[in-house]
């Protein structure tokens, strides 16, 4: 099986978009990432990268805030429907970019790096530290990071197989539609394995809480934190 099995989003997506012609994730933004950058001394000059950011909602709404967030993501399914509503809303679709943490030459640094909901998609050790790793390769030294991930620091789940990421599923759409698509994969930890895991990879925890202001999540553990 190729390590690639977080690749399926990328499945999934060309399907929803091609068949459907709406977005997988919806519209809402997450707010409260605005609410955090601004905490945490963000400004319209600071250089913002999003990991992972799927069809693109939350840095939209920063850019249209404002904020100069440059938007990644491993899918190019997902990018090129980023670029068209970047266009479509007057913001800089040149800001968002294919990007695959885990294969890097990536070279750039950010005063802020966050990622929403992405992480817990990794199941694999040696993906999570790899992407962990990239925040703090590529954070400033004064940098900060927002991580969101599924769960609410109690709950796990560590059983998903990565053989059938791509096996198709039956999924209902926010409109009630019902689609096959690509399965994914998905490991959700508790506070102390998330901890543990910011510790390798050399990441300071400034501030952590669980949340249900993250779209799309009924709940959602929150770290920011910085290189150690």
């Amino acid at each position: 099986m190729s390590n690639k099995y977080y690749e399926a989003y990328d499945d999934r997506y060309k399907v929803v978009h091609t068949q459907t012609g709406n977005a997988w994730a919806g519209k809402t933004p997450s707010i409260i990432l605005k609410d955090i950058l601004t905490k945490y001394g963000a400004t319209f000059e600071s250089s913002i990268l999003e990991i992972g950011c799927g069809e693109g909602q939350n840095a939209l709404y920063l850019q249209q805030e404002g904020f100069n967030v440059f938007a990644s993501d491993v899918s190019p399914v997902a990018i090129n429907w980023c670029k068209k509503k970047a266009l479509e809303h007057n913001t800089n679709a040149d800001n968002y970019f294919v990007l695959d943490v885990l294969d890097n030459s990536h070279t750039a640094k950010y005063d802020f790096i966050y990622t929403v909901s992405t992480l817990h998609m990794l199941v694999l050790q040696e993906d999570r530290k790899a992407f962990l790793d990239f925040i703090y390769t590529h954070l400033k030294d004064n940098g900060k990071a927002i991580i969101t991930i599924m769960g609410d620091g109690k709950m796990e789940k560590k059983d998903s197989d990565i053989t059938k990421a791509f096996d198709l599923s039956t999924r209902t759409m926010e409109n009630g539609e019902t689609i096959q698509v690509a399965n994914t994969t998905c490991k959700i930890v508790n506070w102390q394995d998330f901890f543990t895991e910011l510790n390798i990879s050399r990441l300071n925890i400034l501030e952590h809480f669980t949340t249900n202001q993250i779209s799309g999540f009924n709940i959602s553990m929150v770290a920011i934190v910085e290189r150690k």
